[in-house]
């Protein structure tokens, strides 16, 4: 049912915009068990904005409807429900990927528990 404005709301024209890649707004790894024979649980999933990397004009296209979002999600039914591990041993960049996560939760639990240093400041004593 359509209830008349007191004014009509003008929504400004935009320039169309071209976008030639995506960009990873969010990664989510769920294994709950171990890369054995068998195991079927653990999920992936990835939301992929579109974003323009040309040099000098990077930017990122978000709107709040999540135009032109992808969501890449293992498993899923399209895939024939491939599981987790199946493409953390079939996809060798995957591998790679699982391999660099692993290697980097010690340097940065390190990192993020460590305090920030903070310097003192320097006083200058006035000249007489």
């Amino acid at each position: 049912m359509a209830i008349p404005r007191s004014s009509s709301l003008l929504v400004p024209a935009v320039a169309e915009q071209s976008f030639d890649s995506v960009w990873v707004r969010n990664i989510n790894i769920h294994c709950p068990q171990l890369n054995e024979s068998g195991n079927l649980e653990g999920s992936i999933n990835l939301e992929l904005v579109p974003y323009d990397s040309t040099s000098g004009s990077e930017a990122l296209h978000i709107t709040l409807d999540n135009e032109g979002v992808e969501y890449l999600n293992v498993p899923n039914r399209a895939n024939g429900r491939k599981t987790f591990w199946e493409a953390v041993n079939e996809v060798p960049e995957v591998a790679t990927a699982m391999n660099a996560i692993i290697a980097a939760v010690e340097p940065l639990k390190t990192w993020a528990e460590t305090a920030p240093v903070v310097e003192e400041p320097v006083s200058e004593e006035p000249v007489e």
